[in-house]
């Protein structure tokens, strides 16, 4: 009686520690945020260009850069991502890729890519505003087993980050 007591309340306990798809999403798309807004940051503390590259191909992933000599390029060197003092190259989490899934864009986004930045990147230059100026751009991140769970990180032309969630029909 006892270990079927135990079993049923820790059959009770260990379902709701559980993390579902979408906040296994959310919680990628919040490190993507928090990196890209660090990476901004970096460009105004060191008055220089930083760079956020996302990787498509293979495992995705994306590295961050700093430009290190002052000389406004970004050569994408082991140098310029240590200088970045950040993350460097982070890969996203094991059931998480880019892509729109089964869901529309977010207002404002007409396009049909997961990346919409130019080139596959987001530069800020020395005062955090993304280069070229007034470009802006969003980044889908979708899980691999729903397709229907999807966030979107967007990047104003200011530099601002925000994070959408595709929860109940809607963007939010």
């Amino acid at each position: 009686m006892v270990v079927t007591i135990t079993g049923i309340m820790v059959a009770i306990g260990a379902s709701r520690f559980r993390i579902t798809e979408l906040t296994e999403a959310q919680l990628a798309g919040l490190q993507l945020v928090q990196d890209i807004d660090y990476a901004r940051t970096r460009a105004l503390a060191a008055r220089s260009l930083a760079r956020v590259k996302f990787e498509n191909t293979g495992t995705p992933a994306y590295a961050g850069f700093l430009d290190t000599d002052g000389d406004s390029t970004i050569a994408e060197s082991a140098e310029e991502s240590q200088n970045l003092r950040g993350y460097g190259r982070r890969e996203l989490p094991a059931r998480i890729q880019y892509g729109r899934g089964s869901v529309p864009a977010i207002p404002d986004d007409g396009s049909n890519a997961p990346i919409t930045f130019a080139n596959n990147r987001v530069e800020f230059n020395s005062r955090g505003i993304v280069q070229p100026m007034g470009t802006s751009g969003v980044v889908y991140l979708k899980h691999a087993n729903k397709p229907e769970v999807v966030v979107a990180v967007q990047v104003s032309a200011a530099g601002n980050v925000r994070l959408w969630t595709f929860k109940e029909g809607a963007w939010k």
